[in-house]
C-alpha cells in the first residue's frame, strides 16, 4: 500500500477510534451529572427529614410534660387545681340560634317583603 493510503487509513481510524472515546467521555459525564443531582435531593431530603425529626422531638417532650397533662385533664376531664373556680358557659340551642336569626331578618324586611313571605312562602 501506498503511503497516502495508508496516512489516510490511519487517519480514519484515528478518527473512529477518537469518536468512540468522546462518546464515553460524554456518557460518564452524563451519568457524573445525573449522580451529583442524585445526591443533591438526597441532601435535601435529609435536611426535611432531620427538621420533622427535630420537630417531632420537640412535640414528644410537649406531650411527656406536665404541662400538656395538666392542659389535657383541664379540658378534656374538666378538672381544676385547688382553690380554682370553674365556670361553665352554656351555649344557646340550635333552635333559639335559629329564631334569633329568622327575627333578625324579619326586622330587615321591608313591609311589602313581610307580607309576599306571609302570603307565598
Amino acid at each position: 500500500m501506498p503511503t497516502s493510503r495508508k496516512s489516510k487509513f490511519f487517519f480514519f481510524f484515528a478518527v473512529i477510534i477518537l469518536f468512540f472515546i468522546l462518546i464515553n467521555l460524554a456518557k460518564s459525564w452524563q451519568q457524573s451529572h445525573q449522580v451529583k443531582n442524585e445526591m443533591t435531593d438526597l441532601q435535601n431530603q435529609i435536611q426535611t427529614l432531620e427538621k420533622d425529626n427535630s420537630n417531632l422531638k420537640e412535640l414528644v417532650t410537649y406531650l411527656n410534660s406536665n404541662a400538656y397533662i395538666e392542659e389535657k385533664a383541664r379540658v378534656d376531664l374538666g378538672l381544676k387545681k385547688a382553690g380554682e373556680k370553674v365556670v361553665v358557659v352554656n351555649d344557646l340551642p340550635t333552635d333559639e340560634i335559629s329564631e334569633a336569626n329568622k327575627n333578625e331578618e324579619q326586622k330587615n324586611l321591608s313591609n311589602s317583603q313581610k307580607w309576599w313571605k306571609y302570603f307565598f312562602k
